[in-house]
């Protein structure tokens, strides 16, 4: 299943090469974009949230470069256990900073859309401060520390952007990621297809705001909403 799909993503990265250049929509790829971002797990449990930096530069008419920058936070997990004369627990609190770096090819389909295909590397650093505690009688223990784990994606998508109306432009993407193995523990995320879809919304020629959602094969969500900086 896995070579199926990467078969068809290396498919989809190819075939808009073969497509004639044209001059673009007048649909920009280059921008600054500042959102917030908020996390979900399966079930629409909250997982993170913060801020993300990200920018896109169009060279060559059909080529953009793009990468991002995000602090993500997670809120703090509590759990505490009783016995007989006894009790124990702990807490943990997460810290994500996910960096990326990609390039994309656009291809005109049309008098209003492009076909869209990116390739990117994200590298990935989750920090976690942990605190454990115990009582028994008269005594007790609490004890904290740090700990840290790398891990790095790849990641291939494709799909379409288009303008809707003069100030909206949409976008719908399908893609497929893979992590491999985080350092010190957890195989990190592997074999993740997933769906991307945005909206851009122009107040002028430089300024609009940004909405976007991803939807990925195990149940999690990133929703994102900002603003955005063309030039």
């Amino acid at each position: 299943m896995k070579k199926t799909l990467l078969t068809l993503a290396l498919a989809a990265f190819v075939a808009p090469f073969a497509a004639q250049a044209t001059e673009g929509n007048g649909i920009g790829y280059t921008y600054v974009q500042l959102d917030y971002v908020n996390v979900t797990g399966s079930g629409h449990k909250a997982v993170a949230d913060g801020a993300s930096l990200s920018g896109s530069y169009q060279f060559a008419n059909n080529f953009h470069v793009f990468g991002s920058y995000s602090d993500l936070r997670s809120p703090k997990y509590s759990d505490t256990y009783y016995g007989p004369g006894y009790s124990y627990g702990s807490t943990d609190k997460y810290k994500d900073r996910p960096w990326s770096l990609g390039m994309g090819y656009a291809a005109s389909i049309g008098s209003q859309a492009d076909w869209v295909t990116q390739v990117s590397y994200t590298h990935d650093r989750v920090s976690d401060h942990y605190c454990g505690w115990v009582t028994s009688g008269a005594y007790s223990d609490r004890r904290c520390d740090n700990a840290s784990t790398n891990g790095n994606l790849w990641a291939i998508n494709t799909g379409v952007m288009g303008r809707v109306i003069d100030n909206l432009v949409a976008n719908a993407y399908i893609g497929y990621s893979n992590g491999g193995h985080y350092s010190h523990e957890g195989p990190g995320i592997m074999g993740n297809v997933y769906a991307s879809f945005g909206l851009v919304y122009s107040l002028n020629p430089t300024w609009a705001l940004h909405g976007g959602v991803r939807v990925n094969n195990n149940g999690s969500e990133n929703f994102s909403v900002g603003v955005r900086a063309s030039f």
